[in-house]
């Protein structure tokens, strides 16, 4: 999902003006796209699955420089994981659009926690190739990395990643203890936030969602969503979310932590969606949770 540079899946700071590109692909999909919905309808189906890279950070170059790099196959995707030190394994799962470096805060105080940690670049994001990839594929590569690594202790996940984890944790992957930092709850969510970017008129969000149901059956919705896989759980969670996230609102977060058995919901403040993977003290409650204190 979204960055400070934002993307597809999530939504832009009011301020900020819009690229040309944009301007014109919101003029399409809205005015034009009650002309021809079916047809934009499949623009926006393909958007959908398309992955952005941004440029990485300064930490996140200089954490993955200290790391075990190596490539994970999974089906035919050479999938680049990074590995720091050694004893249970935390695994990171990153956000739409983002990569294993944004774990870069958290390494050295898991380290020194005692903990080995795990991190990688799915498909179509960091040093993973490819241009698109889907919450399945994401997960699949999660139960690969479980089998690649043995059993996962904990697991951090930001934005899309904590959707990601909830759905394989459901279909095979064994965590004792979660972190999800400003997750989204549901699908809709996501189609709404989409559809608010690319001015998606209603005739075209109508033929992405039938595109969508199509492709991954009808109950799509229920079942990847955050929100419905944490019921399932029991693993203990702690739910983090800034009610600053223009992104992914803090009230997403707080429906995850409703739903999901016994977890903990942390709200942060002035952190938004991307800078709050960097706070000392959000990362100190992370640790000190997967540590059980």
């Amino acid at each position: 999902m979204a960055s400070r540079k934002e993307q597809l899946h999530g939504e832009r700071r009011a301020d900020r003006p819009l690229p040309p590109g944009l301007r014109v692909m919101r003029f399409l999909f809205g005015p034009v796209g009650g002309l021809v919905p079916r047809l934009l309808g499949r623009w926006a189906y393909d958007l959908w699955f398309r992955t952005r890279r941004f440029p990485e950070s300064s930490a996140g170059k200089q954490v993955t420089l200290t790391a075990v790099r190596e490539t994970l196959a999974v089906g035919r995707i050479p999938v680049v994981t990074y590995r720091w030190g050694a004893g249970p394994v935390v695994v990171f799962m990153h956000g739409w659009s983002g990569r294993g470096s944004q774990v870069a805060a958290f390494v050295e105080p898991l380290l020194k926690a005692g903990y080995q940690v795990v991190a990688l670049d799915a498909p179509g994001h960091g040093a993973t190739p490819g241009a698109r990839t889907n919450i399945l594929e994401c997960a699949g590569v999660l139960l690969a990395l479980q089998r690649h690594c043995g059993p996962v202790y904990a697991a951090i996940t930001h934005s899309f990643g904590g959707m990601v984890l909830a759905y394989a944790m459901n279909h095979g992957l064994s965590v004792q203890r979660v972190v999800c930092i400003s997750a989204p709850a549901d699908v809709d969510f996501l189609v709404e936030s989409f559809a608010r970017t690319l001015n998606l008129h209603a005739a075209v969000i109508r033929d992405l969602r039938r595109r969508l149901e199509a492709r991954f059956d009808g109950d799509f919705w229920e079942r990847i969503a955050t929100e419905s896989n944490a019921r399932r759980l029991t693993a203990p969670a702690l739910i983090v979310h800034d009610e600053r996230d223009a992104s992914v609102p803090w009230q997403q977060g707080e429906r995850i932590a409703a739903a999901w058995p016994g977890a903990q919901f942390l709200k942060t403040r002035g952190l938004g969606h991307g800078r709050i993977l960097r706070d000392r003290e959000t990362v100190r409650a992370v640790v000190d949770f997967i540590g059980g204190r």
